[in-house]
């Protein structure tokens, strides 16, 4: 990398950290969840697994762009014991389950029934729960698909299949070498067994790079939502193109050159599948809307010139934060870059602020080739 992609790739991560949820947020959630997942298992006579999935599993969520706007939490509502249960009952127990408790009822009501999930609708975010049952009748504990319910209308229900589990499980696996290493030091730093480090605690280049894709496309395309890119398709194309870069701005340059090429084509159809359940396509709505597959190729060309190759040829940090908030957004852009500022100043005072020409900028413990920015006095 030269220093300039350094000094890019830093400022990407502080982006990245001002775009994620806050920890306290964060255990928002996990507390809400977790009070979910206890009234169900105390009022059903099933087994009851809840875990979170989608992003907030992953670890890249991000707080939405308007304060008007709600995160997502998405939640697989297991019963582990049901698989004799046809669709409507797997999507009904549940749901009956949670209106029983008022402030639950009153939550559905905001956010209405969804085809496959149960939506709530919660003060700063709205959480889906996925009632499903494992997909096979038979004991077998290394299969993690599921038997889910897709409403067709307000008395027919059929069956879908998922692996959201799985899909966890792969998505570690593409960061694996630096995931543990994350999790190692999360660990240290908190005094706790490396097992009990959630994913979502921690921050690789994969996840920074999903975040900082998502926040692109939420951007370019606010007034055309229905079109964009849905995360599902941006996370797992991102996740089968990263090849386990361990900075951000390598991360970024290898995902937007290769991921489209992990678009398929089955049968005349465009197909994106989930690594976990190859006859599930992510992409299974671009038949009916074809547009959409052309905009995610347009999307990813604009996403490599706007993060990577534009900010490249900028002088100086505050063309550079310019760029960003156009294409990131204004708040969280300025707050990193204040943060960045700021640890620039501390590292002058420190002696370890070093210039790398006039195009390159400023970085911290580079080379002694480098030459050490002196300190500012009235005097220079």
């Amino acid at each position: 990398m030269t220093d300039k992609e350094k000094q890019i790739d830093t400022i990407l991560k502080k982006i990245a950290y001002e775009i994620s949820i806050t920890p306290t947020m964060l255990d928002k959630a996990v507390d809400s969840y977790e009070s979910v997942g206890k009234w169900l298992s105390e009022g059903i006579p099933y087994e009851i697994v809840i875990m979170p999935q989608g992003s907030i599993n992953l670890g890249t969520t991000n707080k939405p762009i308007s304060d008007k706007d709600d995160y997502d939490i998405d939640l697989v509502c297991l019963l582990k014991n049901g698989q004799e249960l046809s669709a409507s009952e797997i999507k009904n127990i549940v749901g009956d389950r949670l209106k029983e408790n008022k402030i639950y009822y009153e939550k559905i009501l905001k956010e209405g029934e969804g085809k496959r999930c149960w939506k709530m609708q919660y003060n700063e975010f709205h959480m889906d729960i996925l009632p499903c049952v494992p997909k096979s009748i038979y004991k077998e504990p290394d299969k993690t698909d599921v038997r889910l319910t897709h409403k067709i209308n307000n008395t027919m229900y059929e069956d879908k299949y998922s692996n959201p589990y799985g899909y966890h499980t792969w998505f570690e696996q593409q960061m694996k070498e630096i995931l543990e290493e994350k999790k190692k030091e999360f660990a240290l730093n908190n005094k706790i067994e490396i097992k009990d480090v959630p994913t979502y605690q921690v921050k690789t280049p994969l996840q920074m790079a999903v975040q900082i894709l998502k926040r692109h496309r939420d951007v370019l395309f606010q007034r055309d939502k229905d079109n964009a890119p849905i995360s599902i398709i941006i996370t797992t194309l991102a996740a089968k193109a990263y090849c386990g870069e361990n900075n951000l701005f390598e991360a970024l340059s290898t995902i937007l050159t290769h991921m489209a090429d992990y678009i398929e084509i089955k049968d005349g159809d465009y197909w994106v599948a989930n690594p976990t359940m190859s006859q599930e396509n992510f992409a299974d709505k671009w038949k009916k809307y074809p547009i959409r597959h052309d905009l995610l190729l347009s999307w990813i060309k604009q996403a490599k010139n706007d993060l990577l190759v534009l900010p490249l040829k900028k002088v100086g940090i505050d063309e550079i934060s310019k760029h960003y908030e156009k294409v990131l957004g204004e708040a969280p852009v300025k707050r990193a870059i204040t943060t960045y500022a700021d640890e620039m100043y501390k590292a002058r005072k420190n002696n370890k602020l070093y210039s790398a020409g006039l195009t390159n900028g400023l970085t911290v413990n580079l080379n002694n080739d480098n030459k050490r920015v002196k300190d500012h006095t009235f005097y220079d």
